[in-house]
């Protein structure tokens, strides 16, 4: 129920006064040649669907792939931001951006997926070297650090233009998806699901570690290597239409967990959509200014509703 209001109020809350009737008008009458061009129209079909659907599918997929890393790796910290697969698939948007390739959205989601899948082959190959959840943390935050250094580098000797376009879309936002990049969008969150669906066994019996999920029949690096693409898939297109959007992908599982009382993979990846498509809807919202807050950007929104979430999970907890 949440997620179909806030869904509804980023439809009717905009820059643009347009009235609550209008707006279902729009939505679910059909227009005229000349309804169909007048700016309000234009507005709600062309600007606050795409957003409230982005806001959707980015929220879910950064969820989906948090859950997916925390799984893999049995680290509750784990997540697109903190390993740095965020940095790399902003590494891949900088080489595309800043270097100036014209080769659109299909681009640029290439870009950003090829930028995530390089961190995240990184932190899975030297993984088996280091013992620890505080060690596989440091590898994942040095892999970040050592992308964000190549983009600053890139930044330093590139154009004021576009060196313009890269930072306003590192603030991240919802409302730069337009209807020609949502079908890309959309076909990689399904691929992500598919592939995290096809891996629920593996992602339950995970927790026994890797011996106890082989004792189970399960081809466990084929397994892990199909988790790891879904959660690059789909934190890389996150990122590339929608900027880098720091820790819902971690928050989100363990909200799903709280508020569902499970760790069955079955219910959790759910739940995690769910819950990550609602807290993704709640941030794009605040990041406008509801509710008497100024104009904020999207990713420093996301970093304070998902700090506190982290800092509840590092806390010790009382039996």
């Amino acid at each position: 129920m949440f997620f179909f209001v806030f869904f509804s109020l980023t439809l009717f809350h905009g820059s643009a006064e347009i009235s609550f009737f209008d707006v279902l008008k729009i939505l679910f009458s059909g227009a005229s040649p000349a309804e169909a061009s007048s700016v309000e129209w234009r507005i709600v079909w062309d600007f606050r669907l795409p957003r409230a659907l982005a806001a959707t599918l980015a929220g879910a997929s950064l969820s989906l792939s948090g859950l997916l890393l925390q799984s893999v790796f049995r680290n509750p910290l784990a997540g697109p931001f903190v390993l740095g697969i965020n940095s790399g698939a902003s590494l891949g948007v900088a080489l595309f951006l800043l270097a100036g390739f014209g080769l659109g959205s299909l681009g640029l989601l290439s870009a950003a997926a090829l930028g995530a899948m390089a961190v995240l082959a990184f932190i899975a190959l030297f993984s088996k070297f280091i013992s620890g959840n505080a060690g596989l943390l440091v590898l994942g935050l040095m892999a970040g650090y050592f992308a964000d250094a190549v983009v600053s580098i890139l930044m330093h000797g590139t154009s004021a233009d576009a060196l313009r376009g890269f930072v306003s879309w590192g603030f991240g936002s919802f409302g730069r998806l337009r209807w020609a990049e949502l079908p890309y969008f959309a076909i990689c969150s399904l691929l992500g699901l598919i592939l995290a669906v096809f891996c629920v066994k593996y992602l339950n019996a995970i927790a026994l570690g890797e011996d106890g999920a082989k004792s189970l029949g399960i081809n466990v690096k084929q397994k892990r290597l199909l988790s790891l693409l879904a959660a690059a898939v789909l934190a890389a297109a996150a990122t590339a239409f929608c900027g880098p959007i720091g820790f819902i992908g971690m928050a989100t599982p363990h909200l799903a967990r709280g508020f569902f009382n499970s760790d069955n993979q079955r219910i959790l990846i759910p739940a995690s959509l769910l819950t990550g498509s609602l807290l993704a809807l709640i941030a794009g919202l605040l990041s406008q200014g509801l509710w008497g807050f100024p104009p904020l950007p999207l990713n420093a929104v996301a970093s304070l509703m998902g700090a506190p979430v982290v800092i509840w999970v590092l806390l010790p907890k009382r039996e």
